[in-house]
């Protein structure tokens, strides 16, 4: 025969915070080592985006005051007068529109190479070149990279598109302070035009290269953040190299792993030095579980040790006490359901023969003029009556747990469950006083035969507590979703000790009771979804609470 072994609680412990803890440690640290660069890289594109944003937004400031003095040049009236009638402009001459036009132009000569003017047809009719000629030839000219930027014109009065001027400005005087921003250290500025991104800056390194997120070149690589401008229609791309930004991430990752290293070996000292303090309670814990496992319900721990270990101890005491509370309730729930099913055969094996026996009586009542026999009569049907209603009463408890639930009015079963219980009042001289006024509609979902049961077994218990001239009350309290019936009386109460209990099948405080009318009752009011509580206290009387869900949904129903 084979011995199984096992291992210690102590080495299950230490490999779980192997293997749970410093394990998935370890591999974080691994992979915090072999992501410096992309944490480099990162960091790099944050620097650049941001730089890039201070430039595009000194471009912008500079385009601002630029754009005016263009719109100046495209919105002059011999501009708009000569494009909308098709006329070649002229800046030649004495006139007054001439000589505006000449001001205008001299406004960008710092910043303008050129300007051509086409009429809507995108027919030339006109060119201003930097000496402050006019023409209407389009010849090329040689000197500095510059930007075309075309504006429309309108006709003043229609605001019909009559034109348009291209303008073509100096890159160098249109952006002296983007060219004078100092960026990331090691960075490289390239400038394109948006239209068919001819490179407008010189650089060192092919301007292919630029166009992507990043790049080698010169053995280094490289990484690149663009941004696209509507006006003026520019890509600005901005460029640096990875290496110097990599190189601190990598030496502070050798020194974090040297660090993790020393971390990692006092954790496990410490983890195995706390194992041993905690393996001796946990244990006498295991122990005591197996014990429980075994019956012995009865079995305790003692709660000392660390804190987590005292909250354990005190945790499974606790959860031992309800268990044992758990199985003497389902003991009883058992015994519910065996005395569901005897009721059920009880029903079948009774019911027929009492019926018989009553109608022979009732045949013979009819028969007898003798007053001792009729009275003999009367008390043997008396007799069958009653136990006919033991006999319902069981049946009722096999089948409380299927019950149909329809919309009803909750004052019918009331109602008629009062009328049912005035002759056990009447009998002890006692007073059940009318119900109270409330409110004029109650509506719930149950059945209405299985609520009258309840009712009446309530009333039937009040009038059993009560001498002459007690007195018992039936009140109605709705709230928002759900209506509460208290059926109060100022009996002598129930002792403490007896309250915990009335709820339990077969327990009776009376030396006839059964012990059902309570339990059937509870049992009707949670198969509506709602429940039953008790109050009493010796010489103050009993109150009990039947807390029902309304239900206010549109009226109608089958019958109940």
């Amino acid at each position: 025969m084979s011995t199984r072994h096992s291992l210690s609680l102590r080495t299950r412990v230490l490999l779980v915070i192997t293997l749970g803890v410093v394990l998935p440690l370890a591999l974080v640290g691994l992979w915090v080592a072999r992501t410096t660069r992309g944490s480099g890289e990162a960091f790099l594109r944050e620097r650049l985006e941001g730089s890039l944003g201070e430039a595009v937004q000194t471009l912008g400031h500079g385009w601002v005051g630029l754009r005016g003095q263009l719109l100046r040049l495209s919105e002059d009236p011999a501009v708009r007068a000569a494009l909308r009638d098709g006329r070649d402009l002229t800046a030649r001459g004495d006139g007054e529109s001439a000589a505006r036009l000449r001001r205008a132009w001299a406004e960008l000569s710092e910043v303008a190479e050129r300007a051509v003017f086409r009429d809507a047809a995108a027919n030339p009719r006109g060119e201003l070149q930097h000496e402050g000629e006019l023409g209407v030839g389009l010849q090329p000219r040689a000197g500095h990279a510059t930007l075309k930027v075309t504006l429309p014109v309108h006709d003043g009065a229609t605001g019909r598109l009559v034109g348009s001027v291209e303008v073509h400005l100096r890159v160098g005087s249109l952006l002296p302070g983007v060219l004078s921003w100092p960026g990331v250290g090691g960075s490289i500025l390239a400038l394109f035009d948006a239209g068919g991104e001819p490179l407008l800056l010189p650089v060192p390194m092919e301007p292919e290269l630029l166009a992507r997120d990043g790049f080698t070149w010169r053995g280094e690589d490289w990484l690149v953040v663009r941004h696209r401008l509507q006006e003026p229609p520019l890509v600005i791309a901005l460029a640096a190299p990875i290496g110097p930004f990599t190189q601190p991430f990598s030496r502070a990752a050798r020194r974090g792993a040297l660090g993790f290293a020393i971390v990692l070996v006092l954790s496990l000292v410490l983890a195995w030095w706390l194992t041993r303090r905690m393996t001796e309670p946990l244990e006498r814990l295991a122990g005591a579980a197996d014990a429980v496992s075994d019956g012995r319900l009865d079995e305790r721990v003692t709660e000392e040790g660390p804190d987590e270990i005292r909250r354990l101890g005190g945790a499974f005491n606790a959860m031992t006490e309800s268990l044992r509370h758990t199985l003497r309730k389902l003991s009883q729930r058992e015994a519910v359901a065996a005395v569901g099913e005897f009721a059920a055969a009880l029903a079948h094996e009774v019911r027929n023969p009492l019926t018989a026996l009553q109608l022979d009586l009732e045949r013979a009542r009819g028969r007898t003029r003798d007053d001792g026999a009729q009275e003999l009569i009367e008390r043997a049907l008396a007799e069958i009556e009653r136990l006919d209603a033991v006999v319902t009463g069981s049946l009722r408890i096999a089948r409380s747990g299927d019950i149909a639930l329809v919309p009803l009015e909750l004052r019918a079963p009331l109602d008629a469950a009062m009328h049912a219980a005035e002759p056990h009042f009447r009998e002890r001289n006692a007073i059940l006083e009318p119900l109270a006024s409330g409110p004029s509609s109650l509506r719930v979902r149950g059945n209405a035969g299985a609520l009258e049961r309840l009712f009446l077994n309530l009333l039937r218990n009040a009038a059993e507590v009560l001498g002459a001239g007690g007195r018992a009350t039936v009140e109605i309290r709705s709230e928002a979703d759900q209506v509460q019936i208290s059926v109060r009386d100022d009996g002598p109460g129930i002792a403490a000790e007896d309250l915990e209990r009335v709820l339990e099948a077969f327990y009776s405080t009376k030396e006839e009771g059964t012990g059902l009318g309570l339990p059937i009752a509870r049992r009707i009011a949670q198969a509506h979804g709602g429940d039953l509580a008790i109050e009493s206290a010796p010489g103050r009387g009993t109150a009990v609470h039947v807390l029902l869900p309304r239900d206010d949904g549109p009226q109608g129903g089958g019958p109940a």
